[in-house]
């Protein structure tokens, strides 16, 4: 039976079932499953390009008292980041769309991160976050929530990111994996750090 399986197959047509079998073995093994994941989903960046909300809500007084804590113990309000540009990842180290999407992010990181307030904010226990960022070499500031997450940020999937111009609206808003280092949101950055 393989024999003639082997005859009627290209080459080509053999290497893909063999690579198929062996990302569909990785899938199940529970150490490389995560990775895996976020590998596979990688390619469908290009196609979610997250888009600027048409109304742009603003966000309550009371998201401002918001209380985060970073990787070093240092505790923050969300007031600190109040007319400022922000970014505001909800994310886990578990998730593999948000892995899939987190080079994209430390790329814009890297551009923008002495000009726009970035917070990756995940529920998982500091130590648990800061292995995985050491083991990524990523640079991202990270933070926990100290208290319930606000209205203005609940979602039900994670990744969801939130884009806050300097008047506290919400230029966008989505939930998934996206590409996050793209010309456009470049473009919308620059136009909300230029703004009074």
């Amino acid at each position: 039976m393989l024999k003639n399986y082997f005859k009627k197959k290209s080459k080509f047509a053999i290497a893909i079932d063999v690579a198929i079998g062996i990302a569909l073995i990785l899938l199940l093994i529970p150490a490389t499953r995560k990775d895996m994941a976020a590998l596979m989903l990688k390619p469908t960046l290009f196609i979610h390009q997250p888009s600027v909300n048409s109304e742009k809500p603003l966000l309550q007084p009371d998201t401002y008292s918001w209380k985060l804590e970073n990787n070093d113990g240092t505790r923050f309000e969300f007031s600190e980041f109040k007319d400022k540009v922000v970014i505001l990842n909800l994310w886990a180290t578990w998730c593999p769309p948000c892995i899939a999407e987190m080079p994209n992010l430390q790329k814009l990181y890297n551009d923008y991160g002495d000009k726009v307030a970035f917070l990756f904010v995940s529920n998982e226990e500091l130590s648990v976050v800061q292995k995985f960022i050491n083991k990524k070499h990523y640079t991202l500031p990270t933070y926990r929530p100290i208290t319930q997450y606000p209205a203005d940020f609940e979602t039900s999937s994670i990744p969801t990111t939130f884009v806050i111009n300097k008047k506290g609206e919400v230029v966008i808003r989505r939930a998934g994996v996206a590409q996050w280092n793209s010309k456009r949101i470049r473009g919308v950055l620059d136009v909300l750090l230029s703004a009074k």
